[in-house]
């Protein structure tokens, strides 16, 4: 894959976890700052490890078998944050992100963010129309 000016051809299998999900978070977040027009306020209600699990259970049902496998380490990541569940699920969405990104399959991580994006916004909207009706 090349991504300004730099090739990357390491086997993804000698990547380590954490190096995926350390990839992973940056491209989610750059991906939320272009999409939001760089509303701090409306990225970081998509930026954190809480909205990143929701995103994760809203596009698990769509990973393709390589990606669950990905997923499945990034859940397993032993960090000290770990213990907490939403934490796991994040680092397993930012896992599959970096696992795409770094394979150069920018159609297929494109659908899956904006499957986690389009859904947050359509939740946002939606509990809006709620709190309108009371």
């Amino acid at each position: 894959m090349r991504f300004l000016g730099t090739e990357f051809d390491q086997d993804i299998r000698e990547v380590s976890t954490k190096s995926l999900a350390y990839i992973g978070d940056a491209v989610f977040e750059l991906f939320c700052r272009m999409r939001f027009s760089f509303d701090n306020e409306e990225v970081r209600k998509h930026v954190n490890a809480s909205a990143q699990a929701r995103s994760f259970d809203i596009v698990k049902n769509f990973f393709e078998d390589d990606e669950k496998t990905v997923a499945l380490r990034g859940r397993n990541l032993k960090t000290p944050r770990s213990k907490e569940p939403f934490y796991r699920k994040a680092t397993a969405l930012e896992s599959v992100t970096g696992y795409l990104f770094l394979k150069g399959r920018t159609k297929r991580l494109t659908i899956l963010l904006e499957k986690c994006v389009g859904s947050r916004l359509e939740q946002n909207v939606s509990s809006t129309r709620q709190f309108h009706k009371l």
